[in-house]
């Protein structure tokens, strides 16, 4: 019988879709949260090279040298640079999602419809819901969270706006897990319109 081989990883994520930038939004916020080790909302300088040294220097990789880490992360980061608005030299979680280019806002095909009915919401639960218990909490709770922030143009895509959202999601949902149902209230227009309204005027 032959051994089953275990998948590179690296904050949770398969190495694989890291390096060919294929990323869920669950995917992007295990990365996120794993390099985020003191929750400021940023990565400094210090937390985003161990990043870029997993990602680059694993086994299957082997032929890198350090050096080659540095000056690859040195490129990334003048890269990254042109959307540091403010030049405070951290990388803001909007600034590593372009890096990483995650998915297209799932939630953009669902919020869009006319009516959003049982079937949508199923869908939703499960592109979220990673480990298949009916319920978004965690990682995918942010992640969820995460879309409904994206899926608003006027309002920026950080670790705040996000943890903001989640605090008022608590509110309506009187919950901070989400199931089935209080995923459909969530997302009827009255209830995204109230989000967005509050989310607009916290980013003021």
């Amino acid at each position: 019988m032959s051994k089953s081989v275990a998948k590179a990883e690296v904050g949770g994520v398969e190495l694989k879709k890291l390096r060919n930038k294929k990323l869920t939004s669950t995917e992007f916020m295990q990365v996120w949260f794993h390099y985020d080790k003191d929750k400021s909302g940023y990565l400094e300088y210090v937390e985003f090279s161990q990043f870029m040294k997993d990602l680059f220097l694993k086994k299957d990789c082997s032929g890198i040298t350090p050096e080659q880490v540095e000056k690859y992360t040195a490129e990334v980061i003048h890269l990254m640079d042109t959307y540091d608005e403010n030049r405070d030299g951290r990388f803001e979680m909007n600034e590593l999602a372009k890096a990483l280019k995650i998915e297209e806002n799932y939630l953009n095909k669902i919020i869009n419809k006319k009516s959003i009915k049982d079937k949508h919401v199923q869908s939703v639960l499960k592109h979220y819901d990673s480990n298949s218990d009916q319920v978004l909490q965690g990682i995918e709770l942010k992640a969820f969270v995460g879309d409904l922030v994206r899926a608003t143009p006027d309002i920026p895509y950080n670790f705040a706006m996000i943890e903001q959202a989640c605090n008022y999601i608590e509110e309506m949902s009187g919950d901070t897990n989400l199931n089935m149902d209080t995923i459909k209230l969530i997302l009827s227009l009255d209830n995204r319109q109230t989000l967005y309204r509050k989310l607009s005027e916290a980013a003021k």
